[in-house]
């Protein structure tokens, strides 16, 4: 039993070496047919660099040649971690996994991926008010760029699951909940303490940053257009001020959730949750969503630090030119987006309970 029980601690989440390598296996595939011309490229639009498509900046050759490296390192690295992942190699091919994720992360994801998260609702609960709205936005989701973006997501949560498992494996811990052997209950709760804490300073963080864009949003409904040429350089029309509006709402929402992440109704569903109060809320109900906005912010947040560097401005076209205080309320999405995945990764380590591969930790607190 105890041989069957170190084998499932050993073996649970190695899943993702194999899927990231064909993710990388995938990517290589795709640079080739790019330069090959046989499917459509994601690079060509040149206005994305607005919103932090960095390889959009360079000619298309320069972003398949990038990916086509990419792929053949995740090819390499997975391999290892396939056959191998255990020792200096293994060791080795775990960093690199981390930043593979890192490098999907700052380069060919961008902040398309925000927009696709933030108006697939207000097409939803909005859609029949806008003309060729929905239409418009099957056509936008199904863009090669956008199909790739998506790609790009899962890519980056593959490997960096692939990273996590690695080292896990390399401190002889368990692959699935992160413990090692003998952890008391007195630990456990030390550790869940001191996630705690690092939550909420991340959640306190996060929503002041989550609550900078709707700043710029809400004046509209006043005749006050921050950062757009003022009030006589722009007026939005229907469609944009509803569309407007709704992300705006949706930032406001979003500080609402994040609370969850250091409240006791993020644990349990609150009185007024009619058929669902008092029942335990899933980890992965707050988990994987939040994971997934926080890759959207970073991915749209760095364009400012790329902006920066080359000059190019979100609001550079804009009536009245770059604005500073429009600027930053996109820069803010960076440090919303890092404090996001700081918060949602102090949430999984509060919330973890017994084990169900190795059979380490304790019931969780409900607080």
């Amino acid at each position: 039993m105890a041989v069957e029980a170190q084998t499932r601690k050993r073996g649970a989440g190695r899943w993702a070496f194999p899927a990231a390598l064909a993710w990388s296996a995938g990517v290589a595939l795709l640079a080739l047919a790019w330069a090959a011309e046989v499917l459509p490229h994601p690079f060509s639009r040149a206005g994305a660099v607005n919103i932090g498509a960095v390889l959009n900046a360079f000619d298309p050759v320069v972003g398949s040649a990038f990916m086509l490296a990419l792929g053949a390192l995740g090819t390499a690295c997975g391999a290892v971690l396939v056959r191998a992942p255990a020792g200096v190699a293994g060791r080795a091919a775990s960093v690199t996994a981390l930043l593979i994720a890192g490098m999907i992360v700052l380069v060919p994801m961008q902040g398309a991926l925000l927009t696709l998260l933030g108006y697939t609702p207000v097409v939803i609960v909005a859609g029949w008010a806008i003309p060729g709205l929905p239409s418009s936005y099957v056509e936008y989701v199904t863009s090669a760029e956008n199909l790739f973006l998506v790609y790009c997501a899962l890519g980056a949560v593959l490997w960096g699951v692939s990273g996590l498992v690695g080292l896990r494996l390399q401190r002889d811990a368990c692959t699935s909940c992160g413990r090692a052997e003998g952890r008391t209950r007195e630990h456990e709760e030390r550790v869940r303490a001191a996630a705690l804490r690092t939550g909420r300073i991340a959640v306190a963080v996060a929503v002041a940053s989550s609550l900078v864009y709707p700043s710029i949003r809400i004046p509209w409904l006043f005749g006050y257009y921050p950062g757009l040429g003022g009030e006589e350089g722009f007026a939005p029309d229907t469609g944009t001020l509803i569309i407007g509006m709704g992300l705006a709402s949706g930032a406001m929402g979003g500080a609402v959730l994040m609370l969850g992440l250091v409240q006791r109704w993020g644990v349990r569903f609150p009185r007024w949750m009619v058929g669902l109060a008092g029942r335990r809320v899933p980890v992965s109900l707050a988990v994987v969503p939040a994971t997934l906005v926080a890759l959207a912010l970073v991915s749209l947040g760095k364009v400012v630090l790329a902006a920066w560097l080359t000059g190019r401005f979100y609001t550079a076209s804009a009536p009245g030119g770059v604005d500073a205080v429009h600027e930053a309320a996109f820069g803010s999405m960076l440090v919303w987006g890092a404090a996001l995945a700081v918060a949602t990764g102090a949430y999984w380590i509060r919330r973890r309970a017994e084990c169900t591969t190795c059979g380490e930790g304790f019931p969780e607190s409900f607080r």
